[in-house]
């Protein structure tokens, strides 16, 4: 199991279960699967990308 700090970014951990790879962000409750490491963490990059747009900015109030 690996545990990575990325700056301006969540925590994630990536383990493989039955045969995939799923990077999970506990802070946050996403997490992503991939054939490989490197695609889960692709994967997480996008869900988390697509979550933070989602969220208001200061001058949405």
């Amino acid at each position: 199991m690996k545990t990575r700090k990325r700056k301006k970014s969540p925590n994630y951990v990536v383990v493989q279960e039955n045969g995939v790879f799923v990077a999970k962000c506990p802070d946050l409750g996403l997490s992503s699967r991939g054939a490989t490491e490197q695609e889960a963490i692709t994967n997480l990059e996008e869900a988390l990308a697509l979550y933070f747009e989602d969220l208001p900015g200061p001058a949405d109030g």
